[in-house]
């Protein structure tokens, strides 16, 4: 009986891949980066539609995985080799509606919003890692194959996991490399690329120590050091590789513990002078992140500087789920927003957006952040680019 299912499923596979071949070189319509943008994490069709209408002009839809599809027999492949097919090495994993997902993108298209950027993310916490059995090659065809025609681009977002034992609390140098080789691939296409790192997994202007685990402690902050999902600097990585791959950089100040709580609820800095002084900070670095690699055997890489330009930073923040959060996460309102900009804008260090999690939760505790945060991006000068390299 699950032979026969199986047979069923590859000859499906098949028919649909002979039949949509043309639709493997498809991809979503090209359109230009928004000068600013404003990015919202989402998943919920009608919570997406309105915060388009109040703004957001990057809709990233969460989550999406690409996975190796079950194996044929050797006797299934044999009879599909003779009439020229080949069998489907991929399918995809999702709780999206990708059906209402395209409607929605049409609609939005048709009625004025066909400058909006669909991206979709994978990982998320708790969410996996990339497929194992995949080579970069095959995830990418596979991304191109199922999903390349309705998203404009992808945004990294692999994370750790509430089991600390998981073994996703480690990026294993392989998923690393396809993370970097897909980013190429898909930059070469004219697909947009982004990463959402937590905070401590871009540790701009704290540690320069790296490592592949994500389940960490770190006694030296003083300040909840039994939290144990810090990570340290792994995204790093990617723009170690291939900088020119990616084209926005979202830092998810709202990381549990992170470095904004920190300075915020422990040491009683204002949100908006911790966004002034990290942009300050970083634009005397040079817009540059040392990190040491050196220390990982399986990389074999000495340490080196990280560019993160203002034309790919982006600020993330949470919206109103995080309003009442005592010590936990970054918060910071709309006029917080406001008076950090008001100054980097003076001072010429303005970034190139913000982004929030999440659409979902949009109007809870009263904050709607698209309407807020459009609200500043439509009064900002167009951007400048001096020190913009890499």
């Amino acid at each position: 009986m699950f032979t026969k299912a199986l047979t069923i499923f590859c000859v499906a596979a098949i028919s649909f891949l002979v039949m949509e071949c043309s639709a493997l070189l498809q991809k979503a319509p090209w359109r230009e980066l928004p000068d600013r943008v404003l990015i919202g994490y989402g998943s919920n069709i009608d919570r997406v539609r309105t915060a388009v209408h109040d703004g957001v002009n990057v809709v990233i839809w969460a989550f999406l995985d690409v996975v190796a599809a079950p194996s044929c027999s050797t006797a299934l492949k044999n009879q599909l080799s003779q009439e020229g097919a080949m069998p489907n090495q991929t399918t995809i994993a999702t709780s999206l509606n990708l059906t209402a997902v395209q409607a929605l993108v049409e609609e939005l298209d048709e009625t004025g919003y066909d400058h909006v950027f669909h991206l979709v993310s994978f990982g998320g916490w708790n969410g996996p890692h990339l497929d194992p059995k995949l080579s970069a090659v095959d995830w990418y065809l596979g991304f191109r194959q199922h999903v390349g025609h309705l998203f404009h681009g992808l945004d990294w977002d692999l994370e750790g996991n509430d089991k600390l034992t998981s073994p996703y609390n480690l990026f294993t140098t392989e998923c690393l490399d396809k993370m970097v080789s897909i980013s190429r691939m898909a930059k070469a296409d004219g697909y947009v690329v982004s990463m959402a790192p937590p905070q401590s997994y871009l540790d701009i202007l704290g540690r320069s120590c790296f490592s592949r685990l994500v389940n960490l402690s770190d006694p030296k902050r003083q300040w909840h050091t039994q939290f144990s999902y810090f990570g340290a600097n792994v995204y790093a990585y990617l723009l170690a590789k291939s900088s020119e791959s990616v084209d926005l950089i979202s830092i998810q100040f709202y990381e549990s513990y992170s470095r904004a709580a920190e300075a915020v609820k422990r040491n009683g800095v204002s949100p908006s002078k911790y966004l002034e002084h990290y942009v300050t900070n970083l634009v005397k670095s040079d817009l540059m992140h040392y990190v040491d690699f050196s220390k990982d055997t399986e990389l074999d890489m000495p340490g080196s500087f990280i560019a993160v330009p203002l034309s790919k930073l982006v600020f993330g923040f949470a919206n109103g789920w995080a309003l009442h959060d005592t010590e936990k996460n970054f918060f910071a309102t709309i006029d917080e927003v406001q008076e950090a900009w008001n100054t980097l804008e003076t001072n010429h260090h303005l970034p190139r957006g913000f982004m929030f999690w999440t659409i979902d939760e949009e109007g809870k505790n009263g904050v709607n952040m698209a309407k807020g945060l459009s609200r500043i991006l439509n009064g900002a000068k167009p951007r400048e680019r001096p020190l913009e390299s890499a």
